[in-house]
């Protein structure tokens, strides 16, 4: 029983270096250390007690096989928290998991190599140092005289063999066993979309009868809002903001006819997760409000708008395609399987001329861009390959702060893919621009949440714990600006807002009054009211982030 005890605290040991090494944290490291050694004393315990000579090899595996599943789940969990910035559990990593088609997973692992190889070095390395140390041990038993387990050990090991049982009847502890913890979260995510699927389609059948939603038009007889929704686009790489880098000539161009929102963030740092705030009536404080309150397409839709969805992302994306069924029209230009297909945003021109030159008096147009999605070479054709290898303000200062080779090549293509996005987006306006001038026609633009790609670390990607995954673009065009102040206009494009709130901006545009409506929310309101934002659960203030 004694090299049984030296095996768990050698395996323990192992555990600790992947805490060391940054890839668990103490209260998982505390868990798994607990779990670990359950197993090893109960499982292995029971067997190495009653067990004959010859089945000291089948001791050995089982012990090594369980090591060696933690030590994987230890690395995996390690290279999430790197690249979200969160433990895989919460929604936002459940939704890019298991909403992942099979392209967009290579194109997760070719962004993600050097990141990946790290995580399998680290296992690689652990599962190493364990294999020798447990070789040392079996040797030294071998060369002691031992007697066969008593009665005190096989009790000790029936003991640890009904705690580990009593382990698992506690939920938190039993969602930690590496054997249980994907397939557990993959059953929570089926339920959360199957809640989805079924309180949507609750909400469609409300839509014969919303009487209570309280909807006016207050517009004119002709009106087209159209909704811009970037991907991953951070305005920290955007020159119209000020980035050395010439990444939006278009824009630039027509800034005096766009208001520019400078302090502006998303909600969560992923897509979904933004999403559901954005376009529902649901924000931080209550997430769940899109299930028993209509969305913007239902209050368009009840106001007499027809809606038009036209989308470079993949129409069975879990709640994000739920919404989409909600248009008239919806077109899907991606006919490959998913974020991960090398689909350019420009071919939804086409889909998108069709919705301004339809006849309805009363249009909301939504379009959802691929943007700067990772990864981001994949996001624009050759031609935009401005900045590759690009020896400029931007890379010095980069290399000043010890920012990788690979994450500065991974700036380039970002930038590149954010100067494409700019001609998108450009050409998008100047189409509103020349469509009908018989009509007031809007245009807002928002990114889904931004990027983090070395403004504070060697990192490129999705990241909740870095500012640069929130800080977004937001602009508007309109042809029936109304003439405004210098001073009035500066005023209004510092207002501070989080996009939970940008339903109440889009339902001012759309001239909408309802029971939904918060003019205090809505950023073009004269009543609008700034209130705290948070990121990743700290209150926000621009160029600071302060415990709640």
């Amino acid at each position: 029983m004694l090299i049984l005890f030296c095996r768990v605290l050698s395996s323990i040991a192992g555990l600790l270096l992947f805490y060391l090494f940054d890839q668990l944290s103490a209260n998982e490291l505390l868990k798994l250390s607990v779990l670990l050694a359950a197993f090893l004393l109960g499982l292995c315990g029971v067997l190495n007690a009653w067990r004959g000579n010859a089945s000291a090899g089948a001791v050995t595996m089982l012990l090594r096989i369980v090591v060696l599943v933690f030590y994987l789940d230890a690395a995996v969990k390690g290279f999430l928290r790197g690249y979200f910035g969160m433990r895989p559990n919460p929604n936002a990593v459940l939704q890019a998991i298991f909403a992942t088609d099979q392209t967009e997973t290579r194109e997760f692992f070719l962004h993600n190599s050097i990141a990946l190889a790290q995580a399998m070095g680290c296992f690689v390395l652990v599962a190493a140092l364990l294999l020798l140390a447990d070789r040392q041990l079996l040797r030294w038993q071998a060369a002691r005289e031992h007697a066969a387990p008593g009665m005190l050990a096989k009790g000790f090991a029936v003991s640890m063999a009904v705690f580990l049982v009593l382990l698992h009847v506690n939920t938190t502890m039993r969602r930690e066993n590496p054997a249980l913890f994907w397939p557990l979260r993959y059953q929570q995510y089926n339920a959360q979309l199957a809640a989805m699927q079924s309180m949507q389609h609750a909400l469609t059948a409300s839509m014969a009868a919303p009487r209570d939603w309280q909807v006016h038009y207050t517009g004119e007889d002709a009106r087209s809002v159209i909704l811009v929704i970037g991907e991953s686009t951070n305005r920290a790489s955007m020159s119209l903001y000020g980035y050395p880098r010439a990444t939006t000539p278009q824009l630039d161009a027509m800034r005096a006819k766009l208001l520019v929102f400078k302090d502006v963030i998303s909600p969560a740092s992923s897509t979904v997760e933004s999403m559901m705030t954005m376009l529902t009536p649901a924000d931080i404080g209550n997430p769940d409000a899109w299930m028993a309150k209509p969305n913007l397409l239902m209050l368009a839709e009840a106001a007499g708008y027809k809606t038009f969805w036209v989308s470079n992302q993949t129409r069975n994306d879990g709640w994000i395609g739920l919404l989409a069924g909600e248009a008239d029209e919806s077109d899907f230009i991606n006919y490959g399987t998913g974020r991960g297909e090398n689909n350019f945003d420009d071919q939804l021109f086409q889909p998108f001329a069709h919705a301004l030159a339809d006849s309805a008096p009363k249009k909301l147009i939504v379009v959802h861009l691929l943007g700067a999605h990772p990864s981001y070479a994949m996001r624009y054709p050759s031609r935009f390959a401005y900045f590759d290898q690009a020896h400029d303000a931007v890379s010095a200062q980069m290399a000043r702060q010890g920012r990788s080779g690979a994450i500065r090549k991974q700036r380039d293509e970002y930038d590149n893919a954010i100067r494409y996005g700019d001609y998108v987006l450009g050409t998008l306006i100047g189409m509103a621009d020349r469509a009908k001038s018989d009509r007031a026609t809007s245009l807002l633009f928002v990114s889904d949440h931004g990027q983090e790609v070395g403004y504070n670390r060697n990192h490129a990607g999705h990241s909740a714990s870095d500012k640069s995954g929130y800080e977004i673009p937001m602009l508007i065009w309109s042809n029936r600006q109304a003439p405004q102040s210098t001073a009035a206009r500066a005023a209004l494009e510092s207002r501070p807002y989080q996009t939970d709130k940008l339903d109440a901006t889009v339902l001012g545009l759309l001239k909408i009054e309802t029971r939904y409506y918060a003019a205090h929310d809505d950023i073009l309101s004269g009543t609008f009211q700034a209130v705290p934002r948070f990121m990743n659960g700290l209150q926000y203030q621009r160029g600071a982030v302060l415990a709640p």
